[in-house]
């Protein structure tokens, strides 16, 4: 009775039918009981880090009966210094430390809190064993110091908790501290501060994320979420269904499967947390944009057998092109449970409909260059069909996480997940000006509705122990994906359209078919990765996989069929030294593979596109404050690349080869309470033959991101960050032809919190900048993102 009074509930549930239904879940669920925590909790003893050699040290945390607790949250902290790890399955989190005293915090879900002075000696063999009580209703959470943005472990590089200096190879984490502060709304916005990734590879798209890292593009076979594959040129992930982004560079097959040789991406979908949470969150900014968002979970009961998540959004706005809107609906539950300490099964489902159009193909005079008698073609140019366009899109997904630890010290873990993607979409887009005219351009329209299946599941066991002065991680796993894709695409001629003065109508005719195909794919692969340590300080990875890739291919045009049967064996080695210093120095040697799925001229099949990467670095966590830092030099070679027969343009051959080679250097810092830091710069020389540069890929780029809040004096809790991005100069065509030109960028954001709300106010291309993002010829060329500024409300209780 009182929602509906607060609020006109008819209209709601008319309008917003989503967001009616996420408020009538929230105001209708069982409460869950609060306990104050004490005013003056007691101090902990204090604490002092020296500067000698850094120990991994191993924490076991058990319940009372002695059983391992999966999942429970670790964290020394010491100043400004704070270190968090999670237990895996088998209850151990390994971090790496330097000696000295140590505030340690360690929770888990239904037990009390168990905060100790924890001394950390260079000499310690034996794990820290942590015995965890049952909670009583006076037990409080204590909240320890903030690590920002820095990310110590990761499971990305190794399918392992595995502290992010001791894998051989660069690995990026833009974490939920980061993500929330710069308010990202895409994949793409989310990986701008990433070295090495080279997103908004076309500029303003609505419907997929394209990016490309080292060179190479990632946008079909190098996205995975949580561990498994995700097809993002079928689906769109929202960041706000996101705990955070991985970035593992170079070759990965060992662990994943096929993927392309610059790396991959994997997403990190939001778990039930171990705490309640009730989050409330409205946002209102550029281009009539409106969005309610919410997040809720915890723990279901006082025993913590269950705990649930429920995350959903809906959005009504415009974008800076015309008739271009970004619509989304997005709910997404999930629901774990832990019948024993041993055993947790997390099941997760989401569902979303995006509405939007087609990006918009402008040519390059007018836009690149300034020739064009007429001006400057405007960044809000729409040179389609408002009344018969339309990008719809359905997604949807159900799966589940599964963990079992075994008393003998085992580790069994499986994932899977079906997604199903419905992909309906119909455009106009320009196709360069008409013979003799600088205003009139010729049009194509398109139809193009795809639907996809996606079934994977992954299947693996770990095993740590310690067999004089090695200590092993031992993983060995199977996983299976099955995709299949129908593809029902035709074309036709439309009108001319003055993209100066668009007078829209124009008639659309009848479509002619030109792709009209059934795709099933089948990728079976089996690993063994073995990850040694001798007496702390060298650290031995090796892995290999073999891997056996089906592709069916049915072309309903021609009514032909073609089948492909491939196998790959790809692998890993890398050394790692971990000095006393917090300096790890690493070599590491990766293979990849992709397979080609086709035929050519003559009906041969293609054969996989094969990768291999000599990657170099330095890693550096250091001893006394939160931060790390990793420099490295790598260098990729692809071969196995098409190429046009010069004896029958009609035929491809795989004579090709591609390399790329440079630098990369990033910085995650939390140098002082409550500022954060996030540095990066990546130098990619690419080759695709004769010396040409391989286009939509910047030489040089450069960004830096600074976030500040204040903990006391007269602006506590006022915060806001300020952000400069740099992207080098790139080609927008193979022959290299088409060069376009660097740009600079500033974003920011303010925001202040009251109490359990919070105002925020976050801006990206600050001064509005107009610049190209791209070009594949000189009649198709990409305005990247104007201006756009977001007001959010946020509240929490």
């Amino acid at each position: 009775m009182y929602l509906t009074q607060l609020l006109n509930f008819k209209w709601l549930t008319q309008k917003f039918p989503l967001l009616a239904l996420l408020l009538l879940s929230l105001f209708s669920s069982p409460s869950h009981a609060v306990t104050a925590a004490p005013a003056d909790p007691a101090p902990l003893p204090a604490c002092g880090v020296s500067s000698g050699s850094p120990v991994s040290l191993p924490v076991s945390v058990l319940d009372p009966g002695g059983a391992a607790l999966t999942g429970a949250r670790i964290r020394f902290s010491c100043g400004t210094v704070s270190v968090p790890g999670r237990t895996g399955a088998d209850g151990v989190a390994t971090i790496r430390l330097a000696p000295g005293t140590w505030q340690l915090t360690v929770q888990s879900d239904g037990f009390a809190v168990e905060s100790r002075a924890v001394t950390v000696e260079s000499a310690m063999k034996a794990p820290l064993v942590v015995s965890l009580q049952v909670a009583s209703a006076a037990d409080s959470v204590t909240v320890t110091a903030d690590a920002g943005y820095v990310a110590y472990s990761s499971e990305a590089g190794s399918k392992m908790d595995v502290p992010l200096i001791e894998v051989p190879q660069s690995i990026s984490v833009v974490n939920q501290q980061e993500l929330k502060s710069r308010n990202v709304t895409t994949v793409n916005e989310a990986l701008r501060y990433t070295p090495g990734v080279q997103a908004d590879e076309f500029g303003v798209e609505q419907r997929y994320d394209w990016l490309k890292l080292r060179g190479f593009t990632a946008d079909t076979y190098g996205v995975f979420r949580d561990g498994m594959r995700w097809n993002s040129l079928a689906g769109k992930m929202d960041p706000y269904e996101l705990e955070s982004v991985e970035i593992v560079k170079g070759p990965s097959s060992v662990l994943y499967g096929e993927a392309p040789p610059g790396g991959l991406v994997n997403l990190v979908t939001k778990r039930p947390p171990p705490e309640a949470l009730r989050e409330l969150r409205a946002q209102f900014g550029s281009y009539d944009s409106r969005q309610v968002q919410d997040d809720f979970g915890g723990p279901i009961g006082r025993s913590a057998v269950w705990s649930y998540r429920l995350t959903g959004l809906v959005r009504n706005s415009g974008t800076q092109v015309d008739y271009t809107p970004d619509n989304r609906r997005m709910i997404a539950p999930a629901l774990t449970w832990r019948p024993t300490p041993r055993t947790t099964i997390t099941a997760m489902g989401d569902w979303q409909h995006d509405k939007t159009r087609w990006s918009q193909f402008l040519p390059a005079s007018g836009t690149l260059f300034n020739d064009n008698p007429n001006g400057v073609i405007p960044v809000d140019t729409f040179v389609g069909e408002p009344g018969w366009e339309k990008v719809i899109r359905d997604q949807a997904s159900l799966g589940y996480m599964a963990d079992h630890h075994f008393a003998d010290g085992w580790n069994l873990h499986q994932n899977f997940r079906y997604q199903h993607v419905n992909f309906q979409g119909s455009t106009v887009y320009g196709v360069g000006f008409a013979a003799g005219s600088s205003e009139l351009l010729n049009r194509l329209a398109v139809t193009y509705p795809q639907w996809d299946d996606i079934s994977t599941v992954d299947t693996r066991t770990t095993r740590r122990f310690t067999k004089g002065a090695w200590e092993h991680a031992v993983l060995a796993g199977y996983d299976y994906t099955h995709l299949g894709t129908k593809t029902r695409a035709g074309f036709a001629s439309v009108d001319p359209i003055n993209v100066f003065h668009p007078v829209y109508g124009a008639a659309i005719p009848a479509m002619t078919p030109y792709n009209e195909t059934d795709l099933l794919l089948d990728q079976h692969g089996a690993y063994l990765q073995d990850q040694s340590k001798l007496k702390q300080h060298l650290v031995f990875t090796f892995g290999g996989r073999e891997d056996w890739a089906i592709d069916d291919v049915k072309n309903l045009i021609y009514n032909t069929a073609t089948h492909q049967n491939d196998s790959k064996f790809t692998g890993r080695a890398g050394l790692t030294w971990l000095t006393s210093a917090g300096i790890a120095p690493y070599f590491s040697y990766s293979t990849s593979f992709q397979p080609t799925t086709g035929v050519n001229y003559y009906g041969q099949s293609y054969k996989p596109s094969n990768g291999k990467q000599e990657e170099v670095g330095i890693k550096l966590q250091p001893l006394t404050w939160s931060g790390f830092f990793t420099a490295s030099f790598f260098n990729i070679d692809q071969t196995n690349v098409q190429t046009t027969d010069p004896a029958n343009p009609l035929n491809s051959l795989q004579t090709a080869s591609v390399n790329s080679r440079g630098v990369e250097l990033e910085a995650l810092a939390n140098v002082a309470r409550g500022l954060n830091l996030h540095a990066g710069y990546s130098l990619v020389r690419t080759d695709a033959g004769s010396g040409a540069w391989l286009p939509q890929t910047p030489r040089n780029q450069a960004s830096l991101l600074a976030d500040y809040t204040a903990s006391e004096g007269a602006l506590r809790n006022f915060g806001g960050n300020f952000g400069v991005r740099f992207v080098g100069q790139s080609m927008g065509d193979s022959a290299n032809t088409i060069a376009i030109p660097n740009y600079t960028l500033l974003d920011g954001a303010v925001r202040y919190r009251w109490h359990a709300a919070q105002l925020g106010l976050n801006a990206t291309n600050l001064f509005d900048r107009r610049y190209v993002a791209t070009c594949t010829g000189l009649a198709y060329c990409g305005y990247g993102f104007a201006r756009n500024v977001t007001g959010a409300i946020e509240y929490h209780f």
